[in-house]
């Protein structure tokens, strides 16, 4: 078994040394270190590499310009951008380019970005590395939990992997139920996702990343495709306390129904859940997504911010 190749990309040398004593300390190589955008798109173009740790604040090329610029070289090479600046533009930007996850330069921060580096290795070449963080084959144990952020964004991975549109969800006893046309056919097709192949399709999914294109079903309603938006559809549903939930694609929105817990008369009754999400509401739950997996602090928004679905809205 080969050894993984890590790259980071930081000017600053004592900052280099933490995040590499990190990395040591899950058992982890020694990265390749680099103090440039430029320096590292050239050792990219002429070297393999399993991961890269991409500082956003370097001289010259920034980050994002370093980021494209690596896409054009190595498109499926995975990414974890660094930042000391406390930007959400930066933040929603840089997911949007394709980097896997973003690390504020917080207190502690090279942990968080060594255990990532961790996650990545061990879905794309195999090589476990022992943490408390994880379960026996190398998957966070909190990914595996049947919450409807994990199950949604599994049912997403498939959706555009084996490139399906116009989809029709609903949950049922044991699982959930979708229905999906492959692009270029008009028959719908029914597939079923049972809950207890959960656990198993998640760990497939995230193996098989390193393997092939990751696979975006990007359209006019799903700029970066299924896997983010249900993902973060899913994250809403479960802060809601959702169940028995629905989502049906259409021309211009989806329909998501179901029912979530209410606050009434100072006690908690079930109600039920009606969205209509159009582009600009889609493309809000994206952002908040982002920052969130960011950890970014988000400016409290006007208008359409706070606000999910077009029925809300008018209310």
């Amino acid at each position: 078994m080969s050894t993984p190749v890590i790259l980071l990309v930081e000017k600053d040398s004592r900052l280099a040394q933490a995040m590499t004593a990190a990395l040591e300390r899950r058992v982890l190589p020694r990265p390749v270190h680099v103090t440039s955008g430029e320096a590292a798109v050239l050792w990219v173009a002429a070297n393999a590499c399993d991961v890269c740790l991409l500082d956003y604040d370097l001289p010259g090329a920034n980050g994002l310009e370093t980021l494209a610029r690596i896409r054009q070289r190595k498109p499926d090479l995975p990414v974890i951008m660094l930042s000391s600046v406390e930007s959400e533009q930066i933040a929603v930007a840089a997911f949007r380019a394709g980097v896997v996850d973003y690390v504020s330069k917080k207190q502690g921060f090279q942990d968080v970005a060594a255990g990532l580096v961790q996650q990545i290795v061990t879905s794309t070449t195999g090589t476990v590395v022992s943490s408390p963080a994880t379960v026996a084959d190398g998957v966070p144990a909190e990914l595996t939990q049947p919450t409807y952020q994990n199950r949604l964004r599994v049912i997403g991975r498939q959706l555009d992997t084996y490139r399906y549109q116009a989809m029709n969800l609903m949950e049922v006893g044991g699982g959930m139920l979708v229905r999906g046309t492959p692009r270029g056919s008009r028959t719908p097709e029914a597939l079923e996702f049972l809950d207890k192949d959960f656990p198993q399709l998640f760990r497939s999914g995230l193996a098989a990343r390193g393997e092939n294109e990751w696979v975006r079903a990007k359209t006019p309603l799903l700029p970066t495709g299924y896997e983010d938006f249900l993902r973060a559809l899913g994250h809403r549903l479960d802060s809601q306390y959702a169940e028995a939930v629905s989502v049906t694609e259409l021309d211009s929105f989806f329909a998501v129904g179901g029912v979530a817990k209410v606050e009434a008369s100072g006690h908690t009754a079930m109600a039920p859940l009606q969205w209509l999400l159009y582009a600009d509401d889609i493309t809000y739950l994206l952002d908040e997504a982002y920052r969130r997996r960011a950890q970014v602090a988000a400016k409290k928004p006007s208008g359409i911010g706070r606000i999910l679905g077009r029925q809300e809205r008018s209310g």
